[in-house]
């Protein structure tokens, strides 16, 4: 066999081979002292490599455990005690605030006015189209007339 080349020695390290190649390099390996002083250079590499390697990391980063937030019960309490009245107390406040935008003192013109009141309590689950829909019609003179629609 001729004298092994370095990455043939490499795949050798790496235990590449099958086992009869295996068998046959190391054969060689210990009658060729060229080839044997060749090996024992490239395991030196490697381990020079490696203590190469443990200097620049001595010590692994601790990565911690990632754990989701949970809502505790303090904080739901709080948003209960706090929250909620401010929510409402700003709805309110906006209400009484706007509610001069909305109510226009200007006239009815040809003093005819539109209103629009409802008298029935809706429920949710049932579609609007099933509820019967009651228009009253008030004239200037005070007459009503009176619609229904199904």
């Amino acid at each position: 066999m001729s004298c092994i080349n370095e990455e043939q020695l490499q795949h050798y390290l790496d235990n590449e081979y099958d086992k009869e190649e295996k068998e046959a390099i190391g054969q060689h390996i210990a009658t060729c002292p060229s080839c044997k002083g060749a090996l024992e250079e490239q395991r030196r590499r490697i381990l020079d490599v490696k203590q190469s390697l443990d200097l620049l990391v001595t010590e692994q980063p601790v990565i911690p455990e990632f754990r989701p937030p949970v809502k505790t019960y303090r904080q739901r309490k709080i948003i209960a005690k706090y929250m909620l009245p401010m929510a409402i107390a700003a709805s309110l406040l906006l209400i009484v605030f706007l509610r001069p935008f909305f109510e226009s003192d200007i006239p009815p013109v040809n003093g005819q006015s539109t209103q629009f009141m409802m008298s029935v309590e809706l429920d949710a689950n049932k579609p609007v189209t099933e509820y019967p829909l009651n228009i009253t019609i008030v004239a200037p003179d005070g007459s009503i007339s009176q619609t229904t629609i199904n």
